[in-house]
């Protein structure tokens, strides 16, 4: 009788549904519990935090690199996507506490003050950082130190006489300078990129003396080199205090003390 009626059992149809197929029955899965406004907030907040330690670590590695050239665009971009990123991480962590029927005001300013603090605060950190990895390297008179492509040996310093054809309206100082070029293509020596600094101003280059040549730029062809004097007009009673050579407007420099 048992046998009976598990046979009956193993043997009865499945219901027919409307469309005439057996119905089946699926096991409807259950909902996770909704996520809380504080936790979802410290999410979006850890996920802020990441995109702007990527941010500062691409503008440290392009301004780091001998890709410092194009930093002009890089570093603008990244910040532009960075707040980008930002806001849309923001946006989704409001919409995600809201769809779970909290309230937002807490989430909303919390976020907001993250968006607008965070990039800020990268941006300056990443600034300082990379001031002080750029500042001129030490160097010394009678040494020669590399810069880019340029080798830069300056060799006497002095301030006060004068120099044939060269005018000044304060006092002029001079220095003595070799500059190699040790790369592959011509390279440019510019007096206005250079630097003499006392403690509260800097002073760019007048001019550049070679021979009877007066010029703004020496241009120095692959494995040449050129000699001579590097000229500065500063107000009368300066008092420098370092001097500062750099193959272009952006490299790194040395740092030379001339007093």
């Amino acid at each position: 009788m048992l046998r009976g009626v598990l046979e009956s059992r193993s043997t009865r149809p499945d219901a027919v549904g409307a469309d005439g197929w057996p119905v089946v029955q699926r096991s409807v899965p259950e909902r996770g519990r909704p996520v809380g406004a504080v936790w979802r907030t410290l999410q979006a907040v850890g996920s802020i935090v990441g995109v702007q330690v990527l941010a500062v670590g691409v503008c440290l590695l392009v301004v780091s690199s001998y890709r410092r050239a194009a930093a002009g665009w890089v570093l603008p971009l990244v910040g532009v996507l960075d707040v980008l990123v930002s806001v849309q991480i923001a946006w989704l962590a409001v919409r995600d506490i809201r769809l779970a029927g909290k309230g937002t005001v807490g989430a909303r300013v919390v976020l907001a003050f993250v968006v607008v603090g965070m990039p800020v605060g990268a941006g300056v950190g990443g600034l300082a950082v990379q001031r002080y990895m750029n500042r001129p390297v030490d160097g010394a008179f009678d040494s020669a130190v590399m810069d880019r492509d340029l080798r830069l040996t300056a060799t006497e310093f002095r301030c006060g006489g004068k120099v044939r054809r060269v005018v000044v309206r304060g006092t002029l100082c001079r220095v003595s300078l070799a500059v190699a070029n040790t790369g592959s293509v011509e390279a440019r020596f510019e007096a206005g990129v250079q630097r003499l600094r006392e403690e509260e101003a800097e002073y760019r280059g007048s001019t550049l003396v070679v021979g009877r040549q007066r010029r703004p730029v020496w241009e120095v062809k692959p494995g040449a080199e050129v000699r001579g004097v590097l000229v500065f007009d500063v107000p009368r009673g300066t008092v420098p205090r370092s001097l500062e050579l750099r193959a272009e407007a952006d490299s790194r420099g040395v740092r030379l003390p001339v007093s």
